[in-house]
């Protein structure tokens, strides 16, 4: 009787014995992991690139000729003094002057008016009356000068002016009586000598009247405001200027010609204005005839850590990587970045377990993984390589679930995990071209076009506040004198 009852409930008890035993070879083990300190070691102070901007101008020789006609007017120069050399002379423009440019020479065509008095004196004997007389003419004359033509350091144009004249439709003429003398080959060697005089009037002229400084001293200041690229983001663009360049004037197709080199830090920050003290030296221009015409400008883009976060928690939370054969399994609940000095820190919420025979043990809490950032040119997005579990959290592993530390989980995370920064450069790249449309007038007499071809990112910083991604700009940058 006993022997039957045993036999009958022996399944039963079996069952419930083996429920007992996997009740008991079943645990579970909750991580106590410190999460390392965002400032425990400090990030690498961000120096941004340095960006060399040339820009080609183009000054309009039209503009310069109408320019000069409104400057230099009237009475160009006057010797009223007879007593030294016993000749007066005032000139006068008469008319348009004409400019034109080829190479390094500009060449003027000056209509002028010439009012002449001579004196001369004559003494017939010792005893006799001195004979003391003036005579006077008027004429026309078009002087005609070329002009070689170069920068100073002081950002003035330096003129180095030779010409020679011709006679215009009214002659000097000298009247006696009813006879009227030509005085053309008389006049003309003392005219010739007067031309380096006059030369040097039309350089000094130049020099005043064509003044680099204040457009370029303007142009320094100008660049320094901050341009606001985005409302939504509240992104400004700032550049400090470090150094200019100018290759030499050169004349072609109606214009004088130049290339501007503006050496600057140029950066993109989403934290409001920046306060900036505007440096209003000026330095000293170089003169450089190897510069090119393409632009590159050195940004930084930042990604903020809670942006970074969400990105990787929708990539992670809610999966389950399942491995070791499907005897391991774990969930990650939620995910967050922070920096490390020049790591990045993954944190990952996680419940998981993994199967022996009979047992089965658990894991619930947080492990914080380890990871150094690099940009991507395949995929456009920064990922982390060489991926380990910060030391605690390995040191916890290790002690509560060893088989986690072993498995390939981490692999699995570094492969996973990206921050897709392409939708970034895309709208760098819109702000910066919107902002060329936008600001195309600087000056009232500046004029800049602008094309923005490419942009990708060069390097990886971290900083407090999140991820600065260097980014290189390159294109076209043309700036037009239209209006001095």
């Amino acid at each position: 009787m006993n022997k039957l009852f045993l036999q009958a409930i022996a399944p039963l008890l079996f069952t419930v014995l083996t429920g007992l035993a996997l009740q008991s070879c079943s645990s579970t083990n909750k991580l106590n992991t410190a999460a390392p300190a965002a400032t425990a070691s400090a990030a690498p102070v961000y120096k941004p690139q340095l960006s060399s901007i040339t820009v080609p101008v183009s000054i309009s020789i039209a503009a310069m000729e109408s320019r000069l006609n409104q400057e230099i007017a009237g009475v160009l120069y006057k010797d009223d003094n007879l007593k030294d050399d016993n000749v007066a002379v005032t000139v006068t423009k008469k008319g348009k002057m004409t400019v034109r440019a080829e190479q390094d020479k500009v060449y003027f065509s000056i209509p002028l008016q010439i009012y002449a008095k001579g004196r001369w004196k004559w003494d017939p004997c010792k005893f006799c009356p001195a004979i003391d007389k003036t005579e006077d003419t008027s004429f026309d004359m078009v002087i005609k000068t070329e002009s070689r033509i170069g920068l100073t350091e002081d950002y003035r144009i330096n003129t180095i002016t030779s010409g020679d004249f011709e006679w215009g439709n009214t002659k000097p003429t000298i009247e006696l009586g009813p006879l009227r003398i030509g005085l053309a080959r008389f006049v003309e060697p003392a005219l010739r000598q007067q031309m380096s005089t006059l030369s040097k009037q039309l350089d000094k002229e130049l020099q005043n009247h064509l003044d680099l400084k204040k457009y370029v001293a303007d142009a320094w200041l100008m660049v320094q405001e901050p341009v606001k690229l985005d409302d939504a983001t509240n992104t400004w663009l700032t550049v400090v200027p470090k150094e200019v360049r100018m290759s030499p004037l050169q004349g072609k197709n109606g214009s004088l010609n130049t290339r501007l080199g503006i050496t600057s830090y140029i950066t993109v920050t989403t934290d409001g204005k920046p306060h900036l003290q505007l440096n209003k030296n000026l330095p000293k221009l170089i003169v450089d005839s190897r510069m090119g015409d393409a632009i590159q400008i050195g940004l930084t883009a930042n990604i903020p850590y809670a942006h970074a976060s969400r990105m990787v928690h929708d990539q992670v939370a809610n999966q389950t990587y399942t491995f070791d054969d499907g005897k391991s399994q774990i969930t990650v609940k939620d995910a967050a970045i922070t920096p490390n000095g020049e790591q990045l820190v993954l944190m990952l919420d996680v419940d998981g377990k993994t199967k022996a025979g009979l047992f089965t043990k658990k894991i619930v809490g947080k492990v914080y993984l380890r990871g150094t950032p690099y940009y991507d040119a395949a995929t456009a997005s920064i990922k982390v390589r060489d991926v380990d579990y910060d030391l605690d959290t390995k040191d916890k592993l290790l002690n509560t679930a060893s088989w986690l530390a072993k498995n390939k989980f981490k692999d699995m995370i570094e492969q996973q995990v990206n921050i897709p920064v392409q939708n970034q450069i895309d709208d760098a790249k819109k702000m910066l071209q919107a902002t060329l449309d936008k600001q195309s007038r600087v000056h009232e007499s500046l004029l800049l076009r602008g094309n923005i071809q490419h942009i990708t990112p060069e390097n990886i910083y971290l900083a407090p506040d999140g991820i600065k991604a260097v980014v290189n700009a390159k294109g076209t940058l043309t700036a037009t004198v239209d209006n001095l």
